[in-house]
């Protein structure tokens, strides 16, 4: 009897040591198929690739090396988008110029590697997956380009041109949605903001929509978010279009400081705002409704800094401009973890392993 007690106890000690190994296994398993970010600099003159299982940067690559006075210019905004296994990232340069820097460098994640620059209208800024393409707005081109992902090559030029006859701010951003490019034009002081319509087929303008009475500063970002439901940030506020009928629906404000929505990560059933004061705002899809704003580190100045964001089910990341990668905690809406960065970053994507 005191042997069956003896092999009872050995084999309840085995089943709790194999249990643990499995647990620990599959910790290290889960925190292995994180991903990677690979956030730009805000004038894109580097890529730095963030380990996500570990929450550390583990590779700069240089992008191109910007002269001192180029420094100290303004930024033109650029992007990065994942697809499959490739980053593209816009490189617009300093200068606003034909004669400027006008690329797409295209990285593999595998090797972390540029393997191939795709020269482009001028000073490209959004990027868009949108049917097997890769889209570009070149903010001075007054163009989107079109980009087959495979073969690495630009595939076709449809040209715009501004939608009023007084200035206007070209647009960032775009979203493409039931045959139709939404092209977003920021408004400024004196400067109308709006979004113009243009056919995806045949390039034609159509409808555009004025935003002037939703906010005088927006939209800047723009995120579809459903199949027939897309998201404009202003200021304060979003604006929900319904892609059916082009018409704005509903208001939503979001905050009481003085800020613009930089950028959208769509997670489930929420939306993340990157708000250009260091603050995160959540939305509900499902109503439109706003939850809470999470306070990343605000600070005033970076209002005309370029905030990305990213969001994932191990976490939103937020490339700050001022205060480096902001991890945010999905299951509990707060801040968890802040990074360090060498340069004021913004533009985010992310390539999860499998």
């Amino acid at each position: 009897m005191e042997k069956n007690h003896r092999c009872t106890v050995v084999r309840a000690i085995t089943f709790l040591i194999t249990a643990i190994v499995c647990l620990i296994l599959a910790a290290h398993a889960g925190a292995a198929a994180v991903g990677k970010a690979y956030i730009s600099a805000q004038d894109a003159s580097k890529l730095y690739i963030v380990d996500l299982s570990k929450n550390s940067i583990v590779k700069t690559l240089d992008i191109f090396t910007p002269t001192l006075l180029e420094k100290a210019l303004p930024p033109n905004i650029n992007d990065v988008l994942a697809v499959g296994k490739r980053i593209f990232m816009t490189v617009p340069g300093p200068a606003i110029s034909p004669a400027g820097v006008n690329e797409i460098k295209v990285i593999d994640s595998r090797s972390d590697t540029v393997v191939a620059t795709l020269k482009t209208d001028m000073t490209p800024s959004g990027l868009l997956e949108h049917d097997g393409k890769v889209y570009v707005v070149n903010r001075y081109g007054s163009t989107v380009q079109e980009i087959d992902p495979q073969k690495l090559r630009i595939t076709r030029t449809i040209p715009f041109s501004m939608p009023k006859s007084v200035p206007m701010n070209p647009p960032l951003f775009m979203e493409i949605a039931n045959g139709k490019i939404y092209l977003a034009y920021p408004g400024g002081i004196s400067r109308p903001g709006g979004v113009q319509i243009l056919d995806l087929k045949t390039g034609k303008a159509q409808e555009f929509i004025d935003f002037v009475h939703i906010s005088n500063y927006g939209p800047l970002a723009i995120k579809k978010v459903g199949e027939d439901k897309i998201y404009l940030g202003g200021t304060h506020n979003v604006a929900v279009l319904d892609a059916r009928t082009d018409k704005i629906t509903k208001i939503v404000s979001i905050s009481t400081k003085d800020q613009f929505v930089q950028s959208f990560a769509l997670y489930g059933n929420k939306v993340y705002t990157a708000n250009g004061v260091s603050t995160v705002s959540v939305i509900d899809t499902r109503d439109d409704r706003f939850i809470k704003e999470i306070d990343v580190g605000f600070h005033s100045y970076a209002w005309h800094l370029r905030a990305g964001i990213a969001a994932t089910e191990h976490g939103v990341y937020v490339a700050d401009a001022g205060r480096g990668i902001k991890i945010i905690d999905v299951t509990a809406d707060r801040l968890s973890v802040t990074l360090a960065t060498e340069e004021p970053i913004g533009a985010i994507a992310i390539i999860a392993d499998k």
